[in-house]
C-alpha cells in the first residue's frame, strides 16, 4: 500500500480476493486548521485540546498514522524490516555483508501472539523456521486456483488417527454434522426414488 497515492476509491477492497483491505473511516489524527475548525476532526472529537496530547502516548511513533479517506492493509511490519536491514547495513560498514539474520525480527502479532500459530521470516533462506513450515505436506494456499501467489500460508490442522483414542473419528467431525443435516453425500444418487419404484412396482 502506497497511502500517499491513496484517494480512497475502495476499488482494491472490492477486487481483493482475501477481504484484507479496510477504509480508513475515522481520522486519528485530529488535524486541525485552527483552534474551533473542526474539518479534519473525527467523529468521536469532543475532547479538550489538553486531553489529545496524552492520547497521543498510545501510538506507535515507528507506524505513520494515515488520515482518514484511505484503504488499510497488513504491511508486515515494515517499519521493522526496515529498522533490520539498517542495523545490519551499519553492523556490515565497508564488509558489505548487508544480508538480515535469519529470524533476528519478528513482526508484532507474531511476538505477542501467546500460542505461536503466528511464524515470520525469510522465505529465500531454507534454513529459516518459517521455510522448513512451509516444506510439510500440511501447508497450503487460501485461493490458490488464482495464482496470485500470496506469501501467507496455512497450516492443516492436525487430526487425531489413533482408532483406541477417544476422539477418534473415521472422517472429521465437520463431516459428520455435514452428514447429520444434509445427508450421506456418498450414497448412491436417486438411491430412494429407485425404492420407491421397487415398491410400487411389488404392490401392482
Amino acid at each position: 500500500m502506497v497511502y500517499n497515492r491513496c484517494v480512497g476509491t475502495r476499488y482494491c477492497s472490492n477486487n481483493c480476493p482475501y477481504k484484507v483491505r479496510k477504509f480508513n473511516y475515522f481520522d486519528y489524527n485530529k488535524r486541525g486548521f485552527g483552534v474551533g475548525n473542526s474539518l479534519y476532526m473525527g467523529p468521536f472529537h469532543k475532547r479538550k485540546d489538553d486531553e489529545w496530547d496524552l492520547l497521543k502516548m498510545i501510538k506507535n511513533p515507528d507506524v505513520t498514522v494515515r488520515m482518514r479517506g484511505v484503504m488499510e492493509k497488513c504491511t508486515f511490519c515494515i517499519q521493522r524490516i526496515e529498522q533490520a536491514k539498517i542495523a545490519q547495513k551499519v553492523k556490515a560498514g565497508a564488509s558489505g555483508d548487508v544480508i538480515v539474520p535469519t529470524d533476528s525480527f519478528t513482526t508484532a502479532c507474531a511476538q505477542a501472539c501467546p500460542a505461536g500459530a503466528i511464524v515470520f521470516g525469510n522465505l529465500k533462506d531454507p534454513n529459516s523456521r518459517v521455510s522448513h513450515l512451509k516444506k510439510q505436506t500440511r501447508d497450503y494456499t487460501v485461493l490458490d486456483f488464482l495464482l496470485t501467489k500470496p506469501r501467507t500460508t496455512y497450516l492443516a490442522k492436525i487430526r487425531n488417527q489413533n482408532k483406541g483414542m477417544p476422539d477418534y473419528h473415521e472422517w472429521p467431525l465437520t463431516f459428520e454434522e455435514y452428514k447429520a443435516k444434509m445427508g450421506d453425500p456418498f450414497e448412491e444418487p436417486h438411491a430412494e426414488g429407485q425404492n420407491a419404484a421397487e415398491a410400487g412396482a411389488e404392490k401392482l
